[in-house]
């Protein structure tokens, strides 16, 4: 039987603060760390939701309805992999399915009202569980992340951040 590797539970070495960063060098940093921390606020949630569950949700509360196909394509997963993620969904009444007004033999996919609720309680779980270390943060710390968040915002909403 192969030996199974570990890693470490300390965290990689984050980017430096100080100095100059290349748009790669920093997105790499960025994206280690966000994800990082999404699973680290998963986890800790005390309403856990399945990942899967919750990524899904979050792509149809901020797109609106999809099809299936091409859920598939944003979560960068087969089409029957989502095909019976929606179905969970469906099944938990988190989503919703409804004609395509452009084709009439398609069906689009949408969050619904529970859903929504669903999504908010799950977000207020994680968020309980961030408080702690969050308050151990020093104010300049918080203001900092807050400050993060908002450029964040921006370049996700297709803005140049300055």
């Amino acid at each position: 039987m192969p030996e199974r590797t570990t890693t470490s539970a300390a965290p990689p070495p984050g980017p430096m603060v100080d100095g100059p960063h290349d748009g790669e060098e920093l997105g790499v940093a960025l994206l280690v760390s966000a994800a990082r921390f999404t699973r680290w606020a998963g986890r800790a949630a005390d309403a856990p939701m399945p990942q899967a569950l919750w990524r899904a949700l979050s792509q149809l509360e901020e797109l609106g309805p999809l099809r299936v196909s091409t859920l598939a394509a944003l979560d960068r997963t087969s089409q029957p992999t989502a095909t019976a993620l929606v179905a969970r969904l469906v099944e938990r009444g988190w989503a919703e399915r409804e004609p395509d007004p452009e084709d009439g033999r398609a069906v689009l996919v949408g969050v619904s009202e529970a859903g929504l609720r669903r999504l908010a309680e799950q977000r207020r779980a994680a968020a309980r569980a961030l408080a702690p270390g969050l308050g151990a943060l020093t104010p300049s710390e918080r203001a900092d992340l807050a400050r993060g968040v908002a450029v964040l915002d921006r370049l996700v909403a297709g803005e140049t951040p300055g």
